[in-house]
């Protein structure tokens, strides 16, 4: 029998795992634990300064704890990784990951920190990615490289449950669908390629070698008042509700703010969202984005008072405005792109964040760079796991 340590889970970390202490002083991370859990916790990773573990028995459950919701939890499917958490549980660990990454990683006196109910807690998500096990749509497990194949899933739009249930991928070994919540266009892209793939109903297919060549494969989608152009590769929010939400806490802050109607730079700017929508508002807009997919995408979506450039952030040699919105990948902003950020002279920025890790940091480089944290909303669009949206307001001086 595995020897197992008693450990109490007193904090929630970043990614999602409880935190304890062991025996001998060292952080422990467990997967699956909840606040005030008291656990006997099976070690599978030891480091000088840290472990990982796994939950051998749940001696008392803690705050919050439920039995989750999705059968393919207890099959082992990491998709969701905050199942486990009731919806109070959930909301108030996610305020709780973002304030301690301001306070511990950014150095900074954090403000209230709001929080704003996304959409729906099921179903409400229209683009998904998942692995192929013998030609069936699969999920990883947690912590893992192991597959569970699924016929359906929890937070997936409805209009995706015949593919998941039905489709078959051949030799694929990734695939990416794609819905219309409001459209009712689909799509399915396989990679590398989508041969011998079956997909029932209307449902366009590509592979990903044909998308990268320049194929056209899209899906349209309409959220704020617009319809959007959203290719294959081209990122966009998890739901038309949840792009409408980010659209209107941004709109909220620069009005609060009267943050100006000159010039406006949307940074990351995907296919177009806040060029789109509040961009409206300025008399010039510049769009920066690297994806070429995503730039085709906006010349589509956006109207001639925006210039669009394609290049990575990085790279571009920063202009004056009056706004800065900036909605960065995982990895968030990082020195390079504070840099740019603060070579624009803005006084007002409009950042969004989708890791409390990366907002930490980040905050840190943008109080350095002279600006104060203003406002943080944490919306909730990613229901049943720990991945945040955080929706910040800085304020140059």
């Amino acid at each position: 029998m595995t020897a197992t340590e008693r450990v109490t889970i007193h904090d929630l970390a970043v990614g999602g795992d409880g935190v304890g202490r062991l025996d001998d002083g060292r952080v422990v991370f467990v997967p699956g634990a909840v606040l005030d859990d008291e656990l006997d916790v099976e070690l599978t990773e030891e480091k000088d300064r840290f472990a990982r573990g796994r939950i051998a028995e749940i001696v008392t459950p803690g705050t919050g704890r439920r039995e989750a919701p999705c059968p393919h939890v207890a099959r082992g499917c990491g998709g969701c990784d905050w199942q486990h958490l009731d919806e109070d549980a959930q909301a108030e660990g996610k305020m709780a990951l973002v304030e301690s990454a301001l306070r511990k990683l950014g150095g900074i006196e954090v403000p209230e920190v709001r929080y704003v109910a996304g959409p729906e807690q099921i179903n409400y998500r229209t683009t998904i990615r998942v692995a192929v096990e013998d030609g069936r749509p699969a999920y990883r497990a947690r912590s893992s490289n192991d597959l569970v194949v699924v016929d359906d899933c929890l937070v997936a739009h409805p209009f995706m449950d015949d593919i998941l249930a039905e489709g078959w991928f051949g030799e694929a070994s990734e695939v990416t669908i794609r819905v219309g919540a409001r459209t009712g266009d689909r799509l399915v892209m396989g990679e590398p390629r989508a041969e011998g793939f079956r997909v029932p109903g209307a449902a366009m297919v590509i592979g990903r070698n044909r998308a990268r060549k320049g194929a056209e494969a899209y899906i349209t989608e309409e959220a704020a008042g617009v319809e959007w152009r959203i290719s294959a590769r081209s990122f966009f929010q998890s739901s038309p509700e949840g792009a409408e939400m980010l659209v209107a806490l941004a709109a909220e802050w620069l009005e609060i703010q009267d943050a100006g109607e000159v010039a406006l730079l949307d940074l990351y700017a995907g296919v177009g969202l806040f060029s789109g929508t509040v961009g409206d508002w300025f008399d010039k807009v510049t769009a920066i984005e690297s994806s070429a997919s995503a730039v085709a995408d906006a010349q589509h979506n956006l109207g001639a008072h925006v210039t669009i450039v394609r290049s990575n952030v990085e790279n571009w040699v920063p202009e004056l405005a009056d706004v800065v919105i900036a909605d960065p990948p995982r990895a968030g902003l990082k020195k390079q792109g504070v840099d740019i950020v603060a070579g624009t002279e803005a006084p007002h920025v409009l950042l969004v964040s989708c890791d409390a890790g990366a907002l930490g940091r980040d905050a840190g480089l943008l109080h350095t760079a002279g600006y104060r944290l203003d406002q943080v909303d944490v919306l909730d669009m990613f229901p049943q796991t720990s991945h945040v949206e955080v929706v910040s307001g800085w304020v140059k001086g």
